[in-house]
C-alpha cells in the first residue's frame, strides 16, 4: 500500500475517533461545498463523461444530472433543527427510538461504467450518514478521474474524505469499514461488511400475449441500446409468448432502425458468440444495435450477461412455461445466496397477469409495463435485503449507518415483568402493570383474536363441490326412474279402482 494511502487512512481513523462527522452542520457544509464545486466544473465534467464513455451528449447530461441529484437529495435528508431536538429527547424524558449513527469508515471502490454517478452516489450517502470515506476512483479512464479528484480535494475536508488510486489491502481497514465494491472479483471472498454490486446478475423481461406489444418493444429496445448497451439494468433476455413473438420482433426491428443518438462510435459488430451459434440468428441490425432471435433453450447465449447493444429474444408457450424456465435457469446458473434472484425483471402484461408473473419470478425488483430511465444509470445495486431498491440513488444513508436507539421510558411489558419478579412498580408505572407472576402467565395464554375468516365447515370447498356434483350426477337417473315408476304405478291403481 502506497505511503500516501497509508497517510490518508491514518487521518481518516483519527477523524473517526474524534467524531467530527457526527455533527449535522459539518455534514451539511461538506455536501454544500461539494455541490458548489461540481457546479463550477459542470462543463468540464460533462465533456469528460462523454470523452471517457463515448456516450451521447444527452446521455452524458442525464448522468451528470443524476449524480448531482444524489448530492442534493443527500443534503436534504439533513435537518439541523430536528436533529437537535431529537438529540435532546432523553433530557426531556422521551425515547429516541429512531436514532442512527454512522458506521464510521467507508471504503468505496468505484467502477468504470457511469463513472460520475458511481462516485457521487455512495460518497454523498456516506457523508450524509456521518462517515469518513476512503474513495478509490477508477484510474482506467483518461479525463474524469482527474476532475473528480480536483473537485473533491478542493471542496471536502481531507481529514474525513480521501481519494486514492491504488487498491487498499489493509486487512484492518477491510474488517472495520463498510466496503462499497462496484467491481467485485468473480470469486472474491464474501464479507458481511461488504456491499458488492451484483454486476453479473442478469435482468430478464417477459412479454405476455396480453401486453401492448408495440409499447413493450419500444421500452425494451431503448433500454438495451441506451448508454452503448453497458447498463447493468438493460434486459439481458426477453421471453415472449409465441403468439405475439412475430409482431414483437417486427416492432423491435423498427425501433432499432429508428434509434439514433449521433454517436458514430456506437457502431459495433455482432459478438463472436452470436455469429458462431447455430441456434441464434440476427433478425435486425443497425448502427445502434441488434435483435437476436434465439430458437433453442440450449444456447449458451440465454445464460449470458450482455454488455453490448444486443437484445436477445426467445419464446415461451404459456405463463407456467415462463415461470418454470426462468426459475430453473436462475437456480442452475447462480452460486451464492445473493445471486439466487434476477437483478430485475420487466413484466409486460395486463395487471392480473403481471401480478402473477412478478409473484413467482425471483427478482430483486419487478417493473410492470415500463422501464424507468433512471434505473439504467449507475452500477448494479448491492445485495442489501434490509431495504428495497432505491432506483434513483442506489445507495442511501441508512446503508451507511446503524440503529442506536435511546430509551428513556419503561415499557408496559417491562414494568409488568418487574412487578411480577420484584413486587415493585416503576416510578412511571400505573395500576395496569400490577400483576403477579401467576396473573402474567394466565394473561399470556389468552387466545388470539379471530382472523375474521369464516369457519371451514361453513364453506363448501373445491373437493366438497366435486363430491356433491358426483352424487348429483349419479342420483339424477335413479330419482328420475323412481319418479316415473311411481307416477305410472299410482296412475294404474287409480284407473283400476275408479
Amino acid at each position: 500500500m502506497a505511503s500516501a494511502t497509508k497517510a490518508a487512512l491514518a487521518r481518516l481513523r483519527a477523524a473517526k475517533v474524534d467524531g467530527r462527522t457526527e455533527n449535522v452542520r459539518y455534514r451539511q457544509s461538506q455536501l454544500q461545498y461539494l455541490h458548489c464545486e461540481l457546479i463550477a466544473l459542470n462543463d468540464e465534467l460533462r465533456a469528460a463523461i462523454r470523452k471517457d464513455t463515448s456516450i451521447s451528449e444527452a446521455e452524458a447530461d442525464v448522468e451528470f444530472a443524476a449524480g448531482m441529484t444524489c448530492v442534493k437529495d443527500a443534503y436534504e435528508t439533513l435537518d439541523f433543527d430536528k436533529s437537535l431536538s431529537d438529540e435532546y429527547s432523553v433530557t426531556r424524558g422521551q425515547d429516541f427510538t429512531q436514532r442512527r449513527r454512522g458506521i464510521g469508515l467507508v471504503y468505496a471502490r468505484t467502477g468504470i461504467d457511469f463513472p460520475f454517478f458511481s462516485v457521487l452516489a455512495p460518497l454523498a450517502a456516506a457523508i450524509a450518514a456521518g462517515n469518513c470515506v476512503l474513495l478509490q476512483v477508477n484510474a482506467d479512464l483518461m479525463y474524469l478521474p482527474g476532475l473528480l479528484k480536483q473537485a473533491i480535494g478542493k471542496a471536502l475536508d481531507p481529514d474525513t474524505i480521501a481519494v486514492v488510486d491504488d487498491d487498499v489491502i489493509d486487512e484492518v481497514l477491510l474488517a472495520e469499514a463498510v466496503i462499497v465494491d462496484q467491481r467485485p472479483e468473480p470469486h472474491a471472498p464474501l464479507r458481511v461488511n461488504s456491499m458488492a454490486s451484483r454486476g453479473t446478475a442478469r435482468v430478464i423481461a417477459v412479454v405476455d400475449r396480453t401486453a401492448d406489444v408495440e409499447a413493450a418493444a419500444k421500452s425494451l429496445v431503448r433500454a438495451r441500446l441506451a448508454y452503448n448497451g453497458r447498463s447493468s439494468y438493460a434486459p439481458d433476455l426477453v421471453v415472449v409468448n409465441e403468439f405475439v413473438k412475430k409482431p414483437f420482433l417486427e416492432a423491435a426491428a423498427r425501433y432499432v432502425d429508428a434509434h439514433t443518438d449521433g454517436v458514430h462510435s456506437r457502431r459495433t459488430t455482432v459478438s463472436k458468440q452470436v455469429e458462431t451459434d447455430s441456434e441464434a440468428r440476427v433478425v435486425a441490425s443497425s448502427d445502434a444495435g441488434y435483435i437476436v432471435d434465439v430458437t433453442s433453450r440450449k444456447s449458451q447465449l440465454l445464460n449470458s450477461k450482455i454488455f453490448e447493444p444486443a437484445l436477445l429474444v426467445t419464446s415461451i408457450s404459456s405463463l407456467e412455461d415462463a415461470i418454470d424456465y426462468l426459475t430453473s435457469t436462475v437456480a442452475d446458473s447462480q452460486a451464492s445466496i445473493a445471486d439466487t434472484t434476477y437483478l430485475a425483471s420487466y413484466i409486460f402484461a395486463n395487471p392480473p397477469t403481471a401480478k402473477y408473473l412478478s409473484q413467482f419470478i425471483p427478482s430483486s425488483a419487478s417493473f410492470v409495463n415500463h422501464i424507468p430511465s433512471d434505473v439504467l444509470i449507475g452500477p448494479a445495486a448491492p445485495y442489501f435485503p434490509q431495504q428495497p431498491l432505491d432506483v434513483a440513488h442506489r445507495y442511501t444513508p441508512e446503508m451507511f449507518s446503524v440503529c442506536s436507539p435511546e430509551i428513556a421510558q419503561t415499557s408496559l411489558p417491562a414494568a409488568r415483568a418487574a412487578y411480577a419478579l420484584f413486587g415493585e412498580s416503576s416510578e412511571q408505572g400505573s395500576v395496569k402493570e400490577a400483576l403477579s407472576a401467576k396473573q402474567l402467565a394466565e394473561l399470556a395464554v389468552q387466545p388470539l383474536k379471530s382472523t375474521g375468516q369464516p369457519l371451514q365447515h361453513a364453506k363448501v370447498g373445491f373437493f366438497e363441490q366435486g363430491i356433491l356434483i358426483g352424487l348429483g350426477t349419479a342420483a339424477t337417473p335413479i330419482l328420475l326412474t323412481l319418479g316415473t315408476g311411481l307416477y305410472f304405478g299410482v296412475r294404474a291403481l287409480w284407473q283400476r279402482f275408479h
